[in-house]
């Protein structure tokens, strides 16, 4: 069984298990992710507890799936709805992490059904080759009513990410200032967090 094929039963038997993401009401903030290559990989989003280094909930397709992601919460700097940006209310005042869950590069069914039948042919390494890592997830303690961007830039065998906090200045520009992290990292299997200070597995 190919590698692709074989993630795809995984993510597929990890989120019939998982819940589906709820914002939280009350005191809340804002965190818009943003994919640099929506074209050239899926991505789902899934939330992490950082103090159990567990996957607690999905959260939506950031790019590929049936359907464009729709949720806009009235950030600054908001687009209409494509591939690549996904908005959420998250919780405040506590260790927070939204990360990827699933990830897989973008390729025709053809191509995909040709590398699963034949792991060794060029298709199956073509598709192994343009694989990326998960992406780390950066792990912040969001406060009340402040809004955070999350860039991600999944790439061949490696993965990018950059945290952000937004302010809109007077003449209505805004700006990123970079938030310091900590990172729960992703081994091959999907829904398997490593957090590296916890020790947890």
């Amino acid at each position: 069984m190919s590698r692709y094929v074989l993630l795809l039963l995984l993510f597929g038997f990890d989120n019939a298990l998982a819940k589906n993401y709820t914002e939280p009401k009350g005191e809340t903030a804002g965190l818009r992710i943003v994919m640099t290559n929506p074209e050239a990989y899926s991505v789902h989003i899934a939330e992490y507890d950082p103090a159990v280094c567990k996957k607690t909930a999905d959260v939506g397709w950031l790019s590929g799936g049936r359907k464009t992601d729709t949720v806009r919460i009235g950030m600054p700097g908001s687009e209409a709805p494509r591939e690549g940006l996904l908005e959420r209310r998250i919780p405040v005042n506590r260790r927070f992490a939204f990360g990827a869950g699933f990830i897989m590069p973008k390729q025709s069914i053809a191509r995909s059904l040709m590398g699963a039948v034949n792991p060794s042919g060029a298709s199956a390494n073509a598709l192994a080759e343009a694989h990326s890592a998960f992406c780390e997830a950066p792990v912040f303690t969001p406060l009340v009513g402040q809004f955070y961007e999350l860039y991600l830039h999944p790439q061949p065998q490696r993965c990018e990410t950059s945290l952000f906090q937004l302010e809109t200045l007077p003449d209505g520009s805004l700006k990123r200032t970079p938030v310091a992290t900590e990172h729960i990292r992703f081994p091959t299997a999907p829904g398997k967090p490593v957090c590296a200070d916890s020790g947890h597995e």
